[in-house]
């Protein structure tokens, strides 16, 4: 995480009906939280390694990649993100990336360029209409398998995310 501490992911999750707590004392979720300012590309590669290493993880996820940007350029952030997403691909570990947009644009592309690496990619989007806000999300691509292509709304609740129209 480069944003939150895990009390903090923690409790969010809680909020929606998820208790991450619960997995944290089975010793069957592990985090890491740490600024990017505080070390180079490098070197957050290096600790990836060896906590992959250490906890053997079925997922990793990696929120959110945009704050990379604090310490490489473009052609950096890539270069290690791609030998990140190769490390784990040969390791058989699904990962995730969240990736923020400024201002709420709506692109279907990262800051840091790394769409084109992903086989999978899920879109979130806050949409205003009549004094309201709707979250959406649809699934832009997924290499290899048939998808919906449709917009659906969805709600977080202690429940859980529920799409809106799914039974």
């Amino acid at each position: 995480a480069y944003e939150e501490s895990p009390a903090q992911i923690i409790r969010n999750m809680a909020s929606i009906g998820f208790d991450l707590a619960g997995w944290v004392k089975k010793k069957l979720l592990c985090f890491h939280s740490v600024r990017p300012t505080l070390y180079g590309l490098e070197h957050h590669l290096v600790i990836i390694h060896k906590l992959t290493e250490q906890f053997r993880p079925d997922c990793v996820v990696m929120d959110p990649v945009t704050n990379l940007t604090s310490i490489g350029d473009e052609k950096e952030i890539i270069s290690m993100l791609a030998r990140v997403i190769d490390y784990l691909k040969q390791a058989g570990i699904t990962t995730v990336f969240t990736n923020l947009t400024k201002d709420g644009s709506m692109i279907e592309k990262t800051e840091v360029g790394i769409s084109s690496l992903m086989d999978t990619w899920l879109l979130l989007r806050q949409d205003e209409a009549a004094g309201d806000r709707k979250r959406s999300l649809y699934l832009l691509k997924s290499r290899g398998m048939a998808h919906s292509n449709a917009v659906r709304e969805f709600k977080l609740s202690g429940k859980g995310i529920q799409l809106e129209g799914s039974k």
